[in-house]
Order: structure tokens, then C-alpha cells, then sequence
């Protein structure tokens, strides 16, 4: 399921809501002001770990016939190689 900019708009704005409901903000500017920031980062963040996705791909076909002859778990090396390059690379998951 692709992550879309509807569905970010909207757990930001629960975010938002929340920390200003607790008091954990002092605004500067305007909640939609607010809000873009928080979408625009959330995005950005999605889209590296898109970016970092097709890279764990590339390497996991790249080594596609060692993983088939050691009978190892696809999905479970796309995990591990992933985790790792996200520790690598600062990329929060």
C-alpha cells in the first residue's frame, strides 16, 4: 500500500492536535503552516525509505542465485538488509 500525502496530512494533524491539547508546543505560526512542515518531513522521510526499498531489491536480485542455493528467506534478507542500511544511513524507520 502506497503511503499517501491525504494519509500523512492526517496523522499530522492528530499529532498536532495532541501535542497541542498537552501543551507541548508554543506556536509560532498558524496549525496549517504547522502542518506542512510536518507533512512535507513525513514525506520526505517516506520517500527515503521508498528509495532505501529499492536498493535492499536491487542487491537481494543482484545476489538472487546465492540466496536461492542457500535456501535463505527472501523476505526475512530484505528485512535484515534493510535495517541495516537504515542504521547505516540514519534513515529512521
Amino acid at each position: 500500500m502506497k503511503f499517501t500525502e491525504d494519509a500523512a496530512k492526517r496523522i499530522c494533524r492528530a499529532i498536532l492536535g495532541q501535542w497541542t491539547t498537552k501543551g507541548l508546543v508554543r506556536k509560532k505560526a498558524t496549525d496549517e503552516v504547522l502542518l506542512a512542515k510536518m507533512v512535507l518531513e513525513l514525506m520526505k522521510d517516506v520517500a527515503k525509505e521508498d528509495a532505501l526499498d529499492r536498493e535492499v531489491e536491487a542487491l537481494l536480485e543482484k545476489h538472487a542465485r546465492e540466496i536461492d542455493t542457500e535456501q535463505a528467506n527472501s523476505r526475512l534478507m530484505f528485512q535484515k538488509i534493510k535495517q541495516r542500511l537504515a542504521d547505516q544511513r540514519g534513515v529512521v524507520l
